[in-house]
């Protein structure tokens, strides 16, 4: 159950509302949550709040938050018993007292002037996206200046790959993700009419969100780096291809409920490339069954890619797949 710290928030004609409300869940990252937090706090629109939701951690997340909470009066905070990502976002935008929102990771930073950048560009409208850049570090206590003034050291890499200053359509997103969820500003009444983020999915809740709001209305553009996504090494194969199935199914579940919408060529490409990523997912992990059956939706859906053709091969046997290719990369 999700037990907030004050009482509920007042109604959105009220005086004392923020004109920006951000909203950081944590899961027991104690040692990274004072720098997003700070960098939230830091910035040069000071009229926010910060509503932080611990989703059930074991760690010392409760003490930092309860200093957070002290050493400034517009950090609020929400603890419930683990839920997940999406649960806890949707924790705080229960609390949102502002007409506009923000969401930051609690591993993640905003450059100082980013509320007030976008709050600048979005005026009325329902959601304003804008740059940002990945950068590689286990050291929890760094700010936003300090690392774009080492691209190399940090290893910048930007992502979006490429936005022109144009309205990104419905259509676009499609295509391909644009925008990390904290390098935006969102209307609250927007959010809260699509109905927040989707709580069921184990991945791409951002991306199913991006969509549901593209449905309403092209997203603004502001192409200027203002956001940094932490990128952590690592990553198995399988924590991609479970990326890769649900951001499938996303936009499969989105089609069905927009037949208006045209599957073209690039369309079903797309979705057959993410089938084939959960397929070479399955393949090391040797789960034969997944495997054979995302690609044989890829080869369905596109039957000229070589690749999946493999990889359906490969299902009958994931193991001699696995030891082959070893051989061929020597080992």
């Amino acid at each position: 159950m999700t037990v907030p710290d004050r009482s509920p928030a007042p109604p959105a004609t009220s005086p004392t509302c923020p004109r920006v409300s951000v909203v950081i869940p944590t899961f027991n990252r104690a040692a990274f949550l004072p720098s997003a937090a700070r960098s939230a706090l830091g910035q040069t629109l000071r009229d926010i709040e910060v509503i932080i939701v611990d989703d059930g951690s074991s760690d010392d997340t409760p003490q930092v938050v309860e200093e957070l909470r002290r050493d400034d009066p517009r950090v609020r905070s929400v603890r419930q018993d683990q839920r997940g990502l999406s649960a806890a976002r949707n924790a705080g935008l229960e609390q949102v007292r502002g007409g506009q929102v923000a969401f930051l990771d609690d591993d993640d930073l905003w450059v100082p002037h980013a509320l007030a950048r976008l709050r600048a560009v979005a005026g009325e409208g329902e959601v304003v996206g804008c740059l940002a850049v990945g950068f590689t570090s286990t050291e929890p206590a760094l700010a936003a200046p300090a690392i774009l003034a080492s691209p190399q050291v940090f290893a910048l890499t930007p992502y979006p790959p490429a936005v022109s200053a144009a309205p990104v359509a419905l259509r676009e997103l499609l295509l391909r993700p644009f925008f990390p969820i904290h390098a935006a500003l969102f209307s609250t009444v927007a959010l809260r009419a699509v109905g927040g983020f989707d709580d069921t999915l184990k991945a791409a809740e951002d991306y199913d969100l991006w969509l549901r709001l593209a449905a309403r209305a092209p997203v603004a553009v502001l192409p200027e780096v203002l956001a940094l996504v932490r990128t952590h090494s690592g990553q198995m194969s399988r924590a991609l291809g479970v990326q890769a199935g649900e951001t499938r199914r996303v936009i499969e579940r989105f089609l069905s409920t927009h037949p208006e919408i045209h599957r073209t060529g690039a369309l079903r490409r797309r979705i057959a490339g993410l089938a084939r990523e959960e397929a070479y997912a399955a393949l090391h992990a040797g789960e034969r069954r997944a495997a054979r059956v995302a690609a044989a939706h890829a080869v369905r859906l596109w039957p000229a890619d070589a690749k999946t053709w493999l990889y359906l091969l490969a299902s009958s046997s994931p193991a001699a797949y696995r030891a082959l290719r070893g051989v061929l990369r020597g080992g």
